[in-house]
């Protein structure tokens, strides 16, 4: 990690710490949840599923690079940026270690590559332009004082399940529609059982972003939901919410899955499984742990999500691999 700082500064000298702040880390994260949306639209799922009904015309991979990078570099990398602008972490904080001090005008700066963002998307859709400007606009809330939606229990939960969790999703379903040749449109009822699982899902999972940050948000004054819960009860509620998120992306994988197909969904019934199994163990002992113990489980978690998306696209895709034909 160290060593790649040292590369990206010498490139680019005290610039290269805008280019930190906006967490390259988590580049790859978003990458594949956004890649989970735009493989399970329609317009592609067909081209791989049945390619010789598909829709006429190549795949827009331009439209796919231009999407990604309006969605995981400039939307992603800027809210990011932005909020590391108004908490000034001087420690470990999410897929950054040793975050440096904000440079200056990182604030702008990371509004200017959102709007970019904004702009970048317009090119797409204008569905996909007004998922990331209301993200742009939940992201600024989210760190921006007074308002600060992080600073406020519960707010600072629904604000990343919408954006991160189904925003993500669901820019993902809107862009392969788009670059499958089809109009964007609004998504299939699978589609926003899709997104509504994964904003769950990532419910379940934002607490344990907070766990290991507790006391250094407590010393800023920052009331997170985890703070406000505690250990043991922001754990139940993940439970809860990873529970339900168990039904919705069901649900999306049984629209897939006709009734004597219903073994593709097995892959995803393990992953969820897991996911639960991971969070009551971690309930069990978290009040004994210490903040870089908590770290590692969020890791742990994060692995797990992997393979949820991975069980996502088996139930989408598993009766066309397994010779089964169109699901």
């Amino acid at each position: 990690m160290y060593r790649a700082r040292a590369i990206g500064r010498r490139m680019l000298g005290p610039a290269f710490d805008y280019v930190l702040l906006t967490r390259p880390r988590q580049w790859p994260i978003l990458t594949a949840q956004f890649a989970v949306g735009v493989l399970a639209a329609p317009a592609i799922a067909d081209r791989i599923i049945s390619p010789q009904a598909a829709h006429p015309g190549a795949v827009a991979w331009v439209g796919l690079f231009v999407a990604w990078v309006a969605w995981v570099l400039c939307l992603n990398g800027g809210t990011l940026a932005f909020n590391s602008s108004f908490d000034r972490d001087a420690e470990s904080i999410a897929y950054l270690d040793d975050p440096p001090q904000p440079p200056p005008g990182l604030a702008p700066a990371s509004l200017a590559v959102m709007a970019a963002g904004i702009a970048l998307a317009w090119t797409i859709s204008a569905e996909f332009a007004l998922i990331v400007g209301v993200c742009v606009v939940l992201s600024v809330l989210y760190s921006l004082p007074p308002v600060r939606l992080k600073s406020l229990p519960g707010c600072d939960l629904l604000t990343n399940m919408v954006g991160y969790g189904g925003g993500t999703t669901l820019a993902g379903l809107i862009v392969g529609q788009s670059a499958g040749g089809a109009a964007a449109g609004i998504p299939s009822p699978e589609g926003w059982y899709l997104a509504v699982g994964f904003a769950l899902l990532f419910g379940s999972f934002h607490p344990l972003t907070q766990l290991y940050q507790i006391e250094s948000d407590t010393r800023r004054g920052d009331r997170t939901l985890a703070t406000a819960l505690g250990v043991r009860r922001s754990l139940s509620l993940a439970i809860l919410l990873g529970v339900a998120a168990t039904y919705f992306l069901i649900g999306a994988a049984q629209f897939w899955n006709p009734p004597e197909s219903m073994n593709a969904l097995t892959p995803l019934v393990g992953a969820a499984v897991a996911w639960n199994v991971l969070l009551g163990a971690w309930r069990r002992r978290g009040t004994a742990m210490k903040p870089a113990d908590h770290a590692k489980w969020m890791y742990r978690a994060l692995l797990i999500w992997a393979l949820v998306d991975a069980a996502v696209l088996a139930a989408r895709f598993g009766r066309t691999w397994a010779g089964g034909g169109p699901a």
